[in-house]
């Protein structure tokens, strides 16, 4: 190593000691990483071979050990379906240079003893993780869950849907079964044991028919732009306030100001009012931008899809804090339904024909002792779009109008229970949930208000986020009037995307198999919210709060299995704003039958 000259900066791998020769693998296309390399060949104890990507033929054996060198962990997680057979070593490291927290890996079971594990800063860029073994592992098979477990736990899954690729690279969302091909003929090898569905390539060809699937694999040339990988860029860490005024992009990337927008340009993009955008803006930087909740500034969008463009283009005003949340819901939204890998593999699939489960089922619980709040409660449900939902209903203590039901909720599945009003709360909500047919529940409360988008968004918090259990704040509160005062609405300070212990009942989103696990909603008259949430902290599961745009907890005064003084909402250091009346967000979408009466009612 040349000698470091006084007041020189350390290379961000300095201190990294491993066993040489040291397989360095970079995406070429990965122009961050790639800058990042700059000195590492004068790095000492690390014998570096830099390979790229796209010069790989074959298996890499015979190193000491393998550095994977990537800008975030999106990139890292696309790299990942190319690294090709590393052979054994002894030490696996992973270098993200734009990400801006480390991560641990958790080992696998079938991995040798660890000898030693890290998570740390990589100097002053990016984080590093670094693995060693006391014996020789399969280095491939480590890269591979590094950028697997990099995102967090979680949603993994593609949907069902097998794609390779052909004449170019893999598609953002780390895919383990994604095969790289030179031409599309190599999709119809009878030789292939797991052909693929669909094949995106940059030309066509003739593709033979596989004995397998009974088909040809369909090939795809014209997939529009790439997807944004939703477990990296999301809104995860979105901030309600602002340091500083609207910034241009330019100034927030790395080198020359047109470097691509990584995580750490997302986490510098938190602080500001929002971010300006060139017409020549790159679609993958103005995609990871909007799917991770940044309030963009742009004109002339192209290549996105309609629904996104429109969304950024709908005039707001940023100096609202209100308005810029509500702003930037729906441009997140729009882009996690057209742009998210998720996505874009449902449109791959249907393009093929082929089955792929996007956002699942749902079956929403709703347990009522109030048949004066049943029209109510089943216009929130039958107002829902962008997810399947099922609704069943627990009539507890009344008999419902089943032709009323089935009239107010249309062609949308549901069941109707009656329980006896002596049963237990958390009974009549355990055999609601036996009773329901989709794997993912929802707990649903019959006097708040529901956006159209609430179930959507629930679904989508909990593909980005990968949690146990999602739900939304009781941030907007509408208190009826009493004697002291008139009805008004409060916005409560609650921070939202961020994990939490705590959310509000009446949209605890959950798996039927987390809740089985937990032994059903707990025996009890009251608080079955907080006996199910203590069980999921208590067995290690994570909780997500997302955005609190979509959902009103309405306080009457009684009727509540959760009894508090409606005043008690109205604490000065819980208060955000107060309004008079009923002040619902624009996201809520209220229709003019759920608006509030003086008596209490909907």
């Amino acid at each position: 190593m040349s000698p470091t000259i006084p007041g020189q900066a350390l290379h961000p791998l300095h201190d990294l000691r491993m066993p040489g020769p040291t397989l360095v693998l970079v995406d070429d296309s990965d122009s961050v990483a790639l800058d990042a390399l700059h000195g590492i060949e004068d790095v000492e104890g690390l014998e570096p071979q830099v390979v790229t990507l796209s010069s790989i033929t074959g298996p890499l054996k015979g190193w000491g050990s393998v550095l994977v060198v990537a800008g975030d962990r999106s990139r890292l997680r696309r790299m990942a379906s190319a690294v090709p057979l590393l052979g054994q070593c002894k030490a696996v490291a992973c270098w993200l240079t734009d990400a801006p927290t480390p991560w641990v890996l958790v080992p696998r079971p079938e991995w040798p003893p660890l000898a030693h594990l890290a998570a740390r800063p990589a100097g002053d860029r990016g984080v590093l993780t670094v693995v060693r073994f006391a014996s020789g592992a399969r280095a491939q098979l480590v890269v591979m869950e590094m950028a697997r477990q990099a995102a967090g736990p979680g949603d993994t899954t593609h949907g069902g849907v097998v794609v390779a690729y052909a004449g170019r690279p893999a598609a953002p969302g780390l895919d383990a079964r994604s095969v790289l091909l030179p031409d599309v003929a190599g999709a119809g090898d009878a030789e292939r044991d797991v052909p693929p569905d669909v094949v995106v390539a940059r030309r066509g060809g003739d593709v033979a028919e596989h004995h397998v699937i009974d088909r040809a694999p369909t090939v795809v040339t014209d997939p529009g732009p790439e997807p944004v990988d939703e477990r990296v860029f999301n809104p995860m860490g979105f901030r309600k306030d602002w340091d500083h005024p609207v910034v241009d992009l330019s100034r927030l990337v790395q080198g020359s100001g047109e470097g691509p927008v990584t995580e750490d340009v997302i986490e510098a993009a938190r602080g500001f009012q929002g971010v300006r955008l060139t017409p020549d803006t790159p679609t993958a930087d103005l995609l990871a931008l909007a799917m991770s909740g940044v309030p963009i500034v742009t004109e002339g969008v192209v290549d996105v899809a309609p629904p996104v463009a429109a969304a950024l283009d709908a005039a707001v005003d940023l100096d609202d804090a209100l308005r810029r949340e509500e702003h930037s819901l729906a441009v997140r939204r729009a882009a996690f339904d057209h742009h998210s890998t998720l996505a874009w593999r449902s449109a791959l699939a249907t393009r093929a024909g082929v089955r792929h489960t996007a956002l699942p089922p749902v079956s929403a619980l709703l347990a009522t002792k109030r048949p004066e709040m049943l029209d109510f409660a089943l216009r929130q449900i039958a107002r829902q779009r962008g997810a399947e939902v099922e609704l069943v209903l627990a009539a507890h203590g009344f008999e419902p109008d089943r032709d009323a039901v089935r009239r107010a909720l249309g062609d949308r599945p549901h069941r109707v229970l009656t329980f006896d009003g002596s049963e237990f709360f958390g009974d009549v909500l355990t055999a609601a949930a036996h009773a329901a047919s989709s794997e993912v529940l929802l707990k649903v409360d019959d006097d708040d208000w529901y956006s159209p988008d609430a179930v959507h968004d629930l679904l989508m918090a909990r593909r980005f986020s990968g949690a146990d259990v999602v739900g939304m704040p009781s941030e907007f509160v509408y208190l009826h009037a009493n004697a002291d005062r008139a009805d008004l609405t409060v916005r409560r300070i609650h921070p939202s995307e961020i994990f939490a212990r705590f959310v509000a009942g009446g949209t605890l989103l959950l798996d039927r198999g987390l809740l089985r696990s937990l032994g059903d909603f707990r025996r009890v008259r009251k608080f079955v919210d907080a006996q199910l949430l203590a069980g999921v902290e208590a067995a290690g599961g994570r909780i997500y709060r997302t955005h609190g745009l979509g959902y009103i907890l309405r306080r009457t005064g009684k009727g509540h299995t959760w009894q508090r003084d409606d005043e008690e909402f109205r604490r000065p250091d819980i208060v955000a704003t107060e309004w008079a009346g009923f002040q619902p967000s624009l996201a809520m979408e209220v229709d003019p039958l759920d608006l509030p009466d003086t008596d209490g009612g909907a």
